[in-house]
């Protein structure tokens, strides 16, 4: 179909349609939407790492404070000034250990985060990471209306996945129905030009103007939204290619709807009917059949255990750390001492014995999260605006197995923490520091309180992001290439209504 005389058409058919009044609305109401869009998700991103900022600043405040408290316990007990319990002495490294760490896992955005909001609105980015919290940390959210949560926010993601397809419906299904709406078909057979070379030209030209517009307009607002372009160089080509393959995905739609050549009613309610069924219709079925495949475990069920298991440990609680003594051959010989231990000592023996006794639900939890990553990968080939939005996601930081990798980290930092403080906090069974002459306030068997690392996360490289997404963006490219040769091949005939 490409020649001299397609080249020829396609440049007339662009210079008219780039005067056409409609295309500039649409164009114009796009780039508006992506800039509001990069806005608001660069804005909330900008609110998240400025509260981590604080985080760490709460940190050192309390680093700060604790060295003051520390020198002041190293003078001599007096009648006023009494010895400090363990549970308020800094310098004590069992009370260190339960009342004085405090320490946070914290998830930084990346370079090109404001593309997508993802679920960054939805899980937490920063935990407060204690040694003795049941599997790393306490769960807990900022309170937000729900309804907002679950509408979601007006994201660069969202234009893209959903308002894009809306503008490439109206430009192919008003523009490229035009002559039909007007009796000009006749002129246009007159020529003895094809159907397939007009249709094709026609949508050609209008796809030349829209992809280029889209294309800027997705950087100006990447740009407005402080993006680096140098550090987010290989994700940013990514999204191009899948908001390319996007595009072509509904020109190839458009194609087959107007193959037929409908008038601009019919057209635009097809078109419409499609969009409601990918957007809205299959992603609700889909969810309801993943459900059905793949039951969650029961978080009532979990609590209920985990209820359960806490009474049943402090039951027991003498018998569990007697027995973890005995089986330590350099603690054996306290076993006869267990009733002296203290609260936080205790708790270096009996939290891991909780976490063991319920290792099972954390199990189920995680395969069940595993099992539903690997069914939102299949969906997203079957349904391409789940797949997009998973992939922009997975480009800007904010997706699901991005948080999964941060819950993983923070769990094995908090295990890191614990090899550090339990064995001192454990030795000081068989091995108490000795008291000093003349008895100071504090216990001082804790010399340096800066021992706990700062916690780091390790991300994967660009290359890693972009290769976990470019199996669908080729997916993309040659899902739209095909259904939009088929839509050219239907239009070998001129409809009898002409």
């Amino acid at each position: 179909m490409i020649g001299p005389r397609f080249v020829d058409l396609f440049v007339w058919e662009w210079r008219q349609v780039g005067r056409t009044p409609l295309l500039w609305v649409i164009l114009l109401t796009l780039a508006a939407s992506f800039l509001w869009g990069a806005g608001n998700t660069g804005a909330f991103h900008n609110a998240q790492t400025q509260a981590q900022a604080g985080t760490r600043a709460a940190e050192a405040a309390h680093r700060a404070s604790m060295e003051r408290r520390a020198i002041s316990y190293r003078a001599p007990v007096t009648p006023d000034k009494p010895k400090v319990p363990y549970w308020q002495d800094p310098t004590n490294v069992s009370g260190f250990s339960q009342y004085f760490v405090f320490q946070h896992a914290l998830k930084p955005h990346l370079p090109l985060s404001p593309l997508a909001v993802g679920i960054s609105d939805l899980a937490p980015g920063q935990f407060e990471v204690k040694l003795n919290t049941g599997f790393g940390f306490d769960e807990s959210y900022d309170f937000e209306n729900p309804r907002g949560l679950a509408l979601g926010r007006f994201d660069l993601g969202f234009v893209l996945v959903y308002l894009l397809p809306i503008a490439l419906i109206l430009a192919f299904g008003l523009l490229v129905t035009f002559e039909r709406d007007r009796g000009m078909l006749q002129l246009v057979a007159a020529q003895s030009t094809r159907p397939q070379l007009w249709l094709g030209t026609r949508m050609a030209a209008i796809l030349a103007w829209i992809a280029p517009v889209v294309m800027a307009s997705l950087l100006l607002a990447l740009g407005v939204a402080s993006v680096s372009f140098s550090d987010a160089l290989p994700e940013l080509l990514a999204a191009f290619l899948l908001v390319g393959g996007y595009i072509l995905l509904w020109t190839g739609i458009a194609a087959l709807v107007l193959s037929r050549m409908p008038g601009a009613a019919g057209a635009l309610g097809m078109l419409g009917a499609i969009w409601t069924a990918l957007a809205i219709g299959l992603p609700l079925l889909g969810s309801i059949l993943a459900s059905s495949v793949s039951t969650a475990p029961s978080g009532i069920a979990f609590i209920n255990a985990q209820r359960q298991t806490n009474d049943a440990v402090q039951t027991d609680r003498d018998a569990i750390v007697r027995r973890a003594i005995a089986a330590r051959p350099d603690l054996r010989v306290a076993q006869g001492d267990v009733d002296k231990i203290d609260h936080a000592t205790r708790l270096t023996f009996l939290v891991p014995e909780t976490e063991k006794r319920l290792s099972q639900f954390r199990a189920a939890t995680a395969a069940h999260a595993e099992q539903q990553a690997r069914i939102a990968i299949v969906a997203g080939y079957l349904i391409p605006p789940i797949g997009l939005q998973a992939g922009l996601a997975t480009l800007a930081g904010t997706g699901e197995a991005r948080q999964r990798q941060f819950l993983i980290q923070a769990r094995a930092y908090q295990l890191r923490l614990r090899g550090i403080l339990y064995p001192p906090v454990q030795r000081q069974i068989v091995d108490p520091t000795p008291d000093s002459e003349p008895a100071t306030r504090g216990r001082l068997n804790l010399t340096d309180r800066n021992i706990l690392p700062v916690f780091a996360m390790t991300d994967d490289s660009p290359a890693t992001r972009t290769a976990a997404v470019m199996p669908f963006a080729v997916w993309l490219w040659l899902l739209g290439g095909v259904l939009a040769a088929l839509g050219i091949r239907r239009a070998g005939k001129w409809p009898p209504d002409l």
